[in-house]
């Protein structure tokens, strides 16, 4: 009886186990995406294809606290997978901040070259040229973020593009005020 007793013992510890890395490893799997891509836009794109499992976990989340017993366990997926979607996103968010700052930081250097030669220059230095564009594609540190650059000869505005349609477009030039705004593309 003893014997007995000590394998049905070890045989729910497995079985806890397996329970266990159920719970743990597939929203921990979402933190893939940070590795995939190091493009800032790419991950925004990607981090979208998790809002069906988080809103279905704030769902299983509420219907689990009204529901809720002895079973405390059952809402480690969920609030887990809310947990890494939320630092998923905030680590974009903070990395766009970064290459905002950057892009801002040139934009005035930039401003300030237009009003000292009553002129906006054609290609910034640092800046690159493809083919009609002028763009920045390393703004940011662990996530890049692409700045373009448009001019006429008396002011420029260059935007920071934080996702497909959406990111903050800077505005500047020969007596022209300089200007930081957001924007979303419909």
């Amino acid at each position: 009886m003893d014997i007995h007793t000590g394998s049905l013992q070890k045989s729910q510890n497995v079985i806890g186990t397996k329970y266990w890395l159920f719970q743990v490893i597939p929203p921990l799997s979402m933190l893939g995406v940070l590795f995939v891509t190091d493009k800032g836009p790419a991950l925004v794109f990607l981090t979208g294809l998790y809002l069906f499992p988080v809103l279905f976990s704030l769902i299983s989340i509420i219907a689990k606290l009204f529901s809720f017993r002895k079973r405390k366990y059952f809402l480690v997926r969920p609030v887990l997978t809310v947990a890494v979607f939320v630092s998923i996103f905030t680590i974009a968010q903070l990395t766009y901040n970064a290459a905002l700052e950057q892009a801002v930081s040139e934009a005035r250097v930039i401003h300030e070259q237009c009003n000292k030669d009553l002129l906006c220059p054609k290609n910034p230095i640092g800046w690159e040229v493809q083919g009609s564009r002028i763009k920045n594609t390393d703004l940011g540190f662990w996530l890049k973020y692409t700045a373009s650059y448009h001019y006429s000869n008396e002011n420029f505005n260059i935007r920071v593009y934080q996702g497909p349609d959406m990111g903050n477009v800077i505005t500047g030039g020969v007596n022209v005020t300089f200007n930081v705004a957001s924007y979303v593309e419909n």
